[in-house]
C-alpha cells in the first residue's frame, strides 16, 4: 500500500513538472514563401530573376526557330542535291542540334543556380530580422506553415514579419 501511494505521488509530480515545462515553450508559424514573394526586397529579387530568365528563354527560342528554319532548308534541298551532300548536311545539322541542346541545358542549370543563390542571399538578409523578432517576443520555435497540419491563427506571424522586413530593408 505504501509503495502504491509513493508511485501515485511521483506520477503526479512528474505530470505537473512536464506540463509546466511545455507551457514555457512559445511557438509561432510563418509562411516563408509568402514572405519571400511579398516583401519589397523579395518582389524586387523575383522580378529581376524573372527578367533575366525571360531574356534567356527568348534567346533560346529564337535560336530554336533559326534551327527549325535550317532544318526546313535541308529538307527542301533533299531532291536538289546528291545523297552524299544531303547526308553530310544532315550530320552537320545533327551536330549543331546536339551543341544547341548542351548549351540550352547549361543555360537552364545556370538559371536554376542563380535563382537558388538569390533566394539564399535573400534568406540571409531576412534571417537576422526573424531572429531578432523571436528574441523580442520570447518565441522558442518558428515553424514554416507548409509543415504544420493545424494551428491557431493567432500564432501566424507572417504579416508582422513582412512589415518588419520592409521597414528594415529599404
Amino acid at each position: 500500500m505504501f509503495k502504491l501511494k509513493k508511485l501515485i505521488f511521483f506520477t503526479i509530480v512528474i505530470l505537473f513538472l512536464t506540463n509546466h515545462t511545455n507551457a514555457d515553450t512559445k511557438t509561432a508559424i510563418l509562411d516563408l514563401d509568402y514572405i519571400l514573394s511579398n516583401t519589397k526586397i523579395g518582389k524586387n529579387t523575383f522580378k529581376e530573376l524573372e527578367r533575366i530568365e525571360s531574356e534567356k528563354i527568348r534567346d533560346l527560342k529564337s535560336e530554336e526557330k533559326n534551327l527549325k528554319n535550317q532544318e526546313n532548308k535541308i529538307l527542301a534541298s533533299k531532291n536538289i542535291i546528291s545523297n552524299d551532300d544531303l547526308n553530310k548536311k544532315i550530320k552537320e545539322f545533327q551536330v549543331t542540334i546536339s551543341n544547341f541542346n548542351k548549351i540550352k541545358n547549361s543555360e537552364i542549370e545556370k538559371l536554376k543556380k542563380k535563382r537558388s543563390e538569390e533566394i539564399l542571399k535573400l534568406l540571409g538578409l531576412i534571417n537576422p530580422i526573424i531572429q531578432k523578432y523571436m528574441e523580442e517576443n520570447s518565441i522558442s520555435i518558428i515553424l514554416d506553415k507548409k509543415n504544420v497540419f493545424i494551428a491557431n491563427k493567432n500564432n501566424d506571424i507572417t504579416k508582422k514579419l513582412i512589415m518588419l522586413i520592409d521597414e528594415n530593408l529599404n
